[in-house]
Order: structure tokens, then sequence, then C-alpha cells
């Protein structure tokens, strides 16, 4: 449907690009979290070991699911820096757990590359993970902080995307990106009230958005 909507529009795919340019893109969009291990470290308690499910809520509430990138081309190649700010809600917690969230961010901080082949803009990056809890655990609550190091964005591991792009040219600078993402994060330092998270994470993400050539 996204793609008959844009061939009605009469927009074009870029194919190409100046020799020298940089692009910048903001997108929305959503994810799809597949289930992975949640293991929760509570200083005086024993571990909670758990198979978790979360929902991603994109819109909402508090801050939304974006991304944005900045890439520096030359040729078919672009050298970039990315950010994937995904959110986490648990969804099946078990008894101990009374809430577990991560929705001011979840967030993939990636430096990576860029091929343009075909039409197609393909991407690959790795870097940290960066995030900001929200939890409630054996009754012990932990609320979302304002910054780094004082109980509020951490950097709690790495992680990696790669990425296929498509785009539509909207005018000779301006375009409508679409484009789907498979990333994998092992975040094994979330804290939460007296102890701290291994909050792995797989994901499916999907974007549409607008990007800019200089």
């Amino acid at each position: 449907m996204v793609w008959i909507l844009f061939a009605l529009l009469g927009l074009t795919v870029v194919r190409s690009s100046p020799a020298q340019s940089i692009s910048v893109e903001i997108m929305g969009g959503t994810a799809i979290n597949f289930p992975t291990p949640l293991i929760v470290h509570q200083s005086g308690y024993p571990n909670i070991d758990t198979k978790a499910h979360y929902d991603t809520k994109p819109l909402g509430p508090e801050f939304p699911y974006y991304v944005w990138r900045i890439s520096r081309w030359s040729g078919d190649g672009a050298w970039e820096l990315s950010q994937v700010h995904n959110r986490l809600f648990l969804t099946n917690p078990p008894p101990e757990i009374q809430y577990f969230a991560i929705h001011y961010g979840y967030s993939y901080l990636l430096l990576g590359h860029a091929w343009r082949r075909n039409g197609w803009i393909y991407h690959l990056g790795i870097g940290p993970i960066i995030t900001n809890p929200e939890t409630e655990v054996r009754n012990q609550k932990r609320t979302v902080g304002d910054w780094f190091f004082d109980g509020g964005y951490y950097i709690s591991g790495v992680g990696l995307g790669v990425a296929a792009e498509r785009d539509f040219r909207i005018s000779k600078k301006t375009y409508a990106a679409l484009e789907v993402q498979f990333t994998a994060a092992s975040a094994w330092d979330v804290p939460i009230a007296n102890g701290y998270a291994e909050v792995p994470n797989l994901a499916l993400h999907f974007h549409i958005g607008l990007g800019h050539n200089f």
C-alpha cells in the first residue's frame, strides 16, 4: 500500500547522488521485538530469569520511537552516524516485577557504513546501547533520570544494525525514505533499584521518513 501511494504521488526512485554530499534523515516507525532472556540481579535476592516479551508502543506514552541518521557520501559509499530510539515495555512480567520499561530509550547509537546498489541503500553499523529504564522490582522503584550518570541515561551494552533502504525523490534534494532494519544488542548493565538487569534485544524495525542532501 505504501509503495502504491508513492507511485500515485509521482515520486521517483533516488538512483544517484553527487560525488560528495551529506545527507540527513529523520524517520518514525515501529519495531517487532522478539522474545529474549531477561535476567534481573537485585541485592539480597535470588536472580529473576525469564523469557521476556516486549511491546514497542511507538507513539507513546512519553517519548516516541524515532530514528535519525547523518551520512557523508563519497560516490556510492558513505560513513554515517545514526540513532535508533527503540522502546521496550515488558508485557509478561513475573510476580516479582511490577513494572519494567525502557521507554525513554533503549537506543542504538551506531557508527557505520552505507552502500548504494541498484536503487537500494544498505547500512551496517555498530555502537553502544544507551538506556534510561523505569522499573519496579519487588516493590523497589527506579524512575527515569535526566542525563548521563546521574540516574538517567547509561551506556549499558553494545549493539549492531543492518538495514535496507529505498528512497523516493520529492524535490531536487529532498526525498522520502522507506527502510527495514534488523538490530541485535547485548545490554548487560541496565540499572534497576539496588541492582541491574541483563536485557538483550533482537528486533525487526520498519521506518518511514524524510531525508535531505546538502
